[in-house]
């Protein structure tokens, strides 16, 4: 396998939205039925049945406007903090979810050590990027809650028995047939960016995107150094106009949940110490 990644030229982004919609019909997610199931109204720029988002960065809606979704991490620490090992980084680079076999979020807090299973899930407490992964019920035709975000559509680049995904949707490739020969995961692009008609998202290996990052006559880097992107593992951003900040799904939940409760297990007592009037408390004011 081939360590693969996407980009996203924000300064080309009009917040279109098409990506959001092409993520949502491939993996048949649920359509919002009010307004208060949208993630409009929440804190948090994704949900359960949205597995990214398109938003400005700045409070007024002028751009530039960056897409939020998970970063796929290296080391990713939602998978070590999954007790049923329901997450995996791949070796396309994608941090995937077995949703349909070991993914339990009913059961997931108490196995991971915790008092109860109310409040934010393992997943998303270890998430360091403010918890991308969602719960909920996210696809049509289901009812039973399950984990849910970005994967890269690995379902269509190589985990091909998942029934969440819709099949009458193949997804495309600007790919050459030698390009697809020395590097098999070219043979799709994943939904969100070949639906972008201003072709602000690339996917390429992530070496090669690197390597373009990096050189200086792209314009990403100034010539004092200064880095005009961002990234990690197999997620990118890149500006020529904007100092970027770091896309979080959630500040709250990175600024202040998520170390709070790092603070509290490495304590006396561990998991059974941490209050879940506060973990959960904090989460459901959103």
């Amino acid at each position: 396998m081939t360590l693969m990644a996407i980009l996203q030229d924000v300064d080309k982004c009009m917040r279109c939205n098409g990506c959001v919609i092409a993520c949502k019909r491939e993996w048949n997610m649920k359509l919002p039925t009010a307004l208060d199931s949208t993630v409009i109204p929440q804190r948090s720029v994704v949900g359960p049945s949205q597995r990214l988002a398109i938003k400005s960065q700045k409070r007024v809606d002028m751009g530039p406007f960056v897409r939020f979704t998970c970063w796929h991490c290296p080391s990713p620490p939602c998978a070590a903090g999954c007790p049923y090992g329901a997450i995996v980084k791949e070796g396309t680079g994608a941090v995937s979810v077995d949703v349909n076999g070991l993914c339990d979020p009913d059961t997931c807090r108490v196995k991971a050590g915790y008092p109860t299973n109310t409040g934010p899930k393992p997943c998303e407490i270890e998430c360091q990027r403010g918890g991308y992964p969602k719960v909920g019920v996210p696809y049509e035709g289901t009812t039973a809650p399950k984990m849910n975000k970005c994967t890269l559509c690995t379902g269509k680049a190589g985990a091909d028995t998942d029934p969440n995904l819709n099949a009458a949707k193949s997804l495309p490739t600007r790919a050459t047939a030698a390009e697809i020969a020395a590097v098999p995961e070219k043979a799709h692009e994943p939904a969100c960016v070949s639906s972008c008609p201003a072709k602000a998202m690339k996917w390429d290996t992530r070496d090669n995107i690197l390597t373009y990052l990096n050189d200086s006559a792209n314009g990403f880097t100034l010539p004092d150094g200064t880095k005009g992107w961002l990234g990690n593992g197999s997620m990118f951003w890149a500006s020529k106009k904007t100092v970027l900040a770091p896309p979080k799904a959630d500040p709250f939940i990175e600024d202040h949940i998520a170390p709070m409760t790092a603070s509290m297990l490495s304590g006396l007592g561990g998991k059974m110490l941490v209050p879940t009037l506060v973990v959960g408390g904090l989460a459901a004011i959103s």
